[in-house]
């Protein structure tokens, strides 16, 4: 994918703010940031498009490309959705430059506009989310929002094995445990990372599809683990696979042991988990590149209309289940465009409009004598 370092790089800046159990989709807010970009007005298109990752004048393109590649990829759905307010008055030539996408109207009417929402939600994402991630307020002018869910089957199922750890937080509970045993040594990687030693191993799935397992050493927080993680997926550090670890004399990295057994083989014992999380986009302005775009002093996309509209929501619904069988997660990713607030002055002020016919008099100061009267019956053009 010609996109896919770029996005990567989004996802791992995010993940470097992990502290806990989580899920989250860069692959799901790269295309809405990169539409972003393309629309914004400075300085907000360059904090945007350094976020992206390219020049703001390629942003749409990339999004088109990217968005049509998770969507033609076996077990990946991707959609886009638009949904505008009447009185966002919508520059038609912007909204042509967009992916396609479905695009549909905001009524005003929280409960329907709900509905028609979450409906979209659950449809782009077979039901995994049920509810569209952004709140519904008199002030929403514009929603962009993208879903994205993927589905794959193990090529090689594992099977059910309740287990007990013996160390670390599990210790003493009874889990979910999931085992296997594949002659692919080489699914089986570790590198030193500036997180440390990592331990990767790669679950293939039946349909070009992967899930990458992240080992670290003891007591380093997902923010260093998972970001290290990209860089050993990219190859920009020293390996040792499966089939050297095998027979090294040097320690073994986390998670990995030698034991004997009837044939080089690797056994892999993992867990079953369901996670899910929402998360706040605009918590991470800088990560995003959203923190000129959600300033309310001004509006920041004339490029998409001519009321002023700013940034209000970006937020993210993710989910993720990992089984015997295989691997399914979803995302939806929204945009919530607001319309900006005009200022509030404290000094009190009068204005008076003449935008009809208006009558005159022409009257002597001193005397007070009106020289002339009349009547303006038609406005000179310009």
């Amino acid at each position: 994918m010609q996109h896919a370092k770029i996005v990567n790089a989004l996802t791992a800046s995010w993940a470097r703010h992990v502290d806990g159990g989580t899920v989250l989709s860069g692959a799901g807010a790269w295309p809405l940031l990169a539409i972003l970009a393309a629309a914004a007005d400075e300085p907000g298109r360059d904090e945007l498009a350094a976020a992206v990752g390219l020049p703001a004048g390629d942003c749409t393109t990339a999004a088109r490309e990217t968005l049509t590649l998770m969507a033609e990829t076996d077990g990946v759905d991707a959609a886009l959705g638009v949904w505008a307010h009447a009185r966002a008055h919508l520059n038609p030539e912007w909204a042509a430059e967009l992916p396609p996408a479905a695009v549909g109207e905001l009524s005003g009417d929280p409960a329907a506009d709900r509905a028609r929402l979450d409906s979209w939600a659950q449809e782009h994402t077979a039901g995994l989310i049920q509810r569209f991630p952004i709140d519904l307020d008199p002030d929403l002018m514009l929603t962009l929002a993208t879903a994205v869910a993927l589905r794959t089957t193990w090529t090689r199922p594992f099977t059910d094995e309740p287990m007990r750890p013996l160390d670390g937080p599990w210790r003493g509970q009874q889990v979910a445990g999931l085992k296997r045993t594949t002659r692919a040594l080489d699914d089986l990687r570790a590198a030193l990372t500036p997180a440390g030693v990592l331990t990767m191993t790669r679950i293939e799935g039946g349909n070009g599809l992967d899930v990458h397992l992240v080992l670290g050493e003891e007591g380093r927080p997902p923010g260093e683990v998972l970001p290290a993680a990209f860089g050993l997926l990219a190859g920009e550090h020293r390996v040792q696979h499966g089939s050297e670890l095998i027979d090294a004399d040097v320690g073994p990295a986390p998670g990995v042991s030698v034991i004997a057994a009837q044939r080089p083989s690797l056994a892999l014992t993992t867990t079953r988990f369901t996670v899910r999380s929402e998360h706040d986009l605009l918590r991470l302005p800088a990560v995003f590149g959203l923190r000129t775009v959600s300033r309310g002093d001004r509006g920041h996309f004339s490029r998409i209309s001519s009321v002023p509209l700013r940034v209000g929501q970006a937020r993210q619904s993710a989910v993720a289940y990992f089984s015997a069988q295989g691997f399914e997660a979803a995302a939806t990713t929204a945009v919530g465009l607001h319309l900006v607030s005009m200022p509030v002055f404290k000094a009190r002020g009068l204005q008076v409009t003449y935008d009809r016919p208006f009558g005159f008099l022409a009257v002597h100061r001193a005397s007070g004598l009106v020289l002339f009267a009349g009547w303006v019956d038609e406005a000179e053009l310009a």
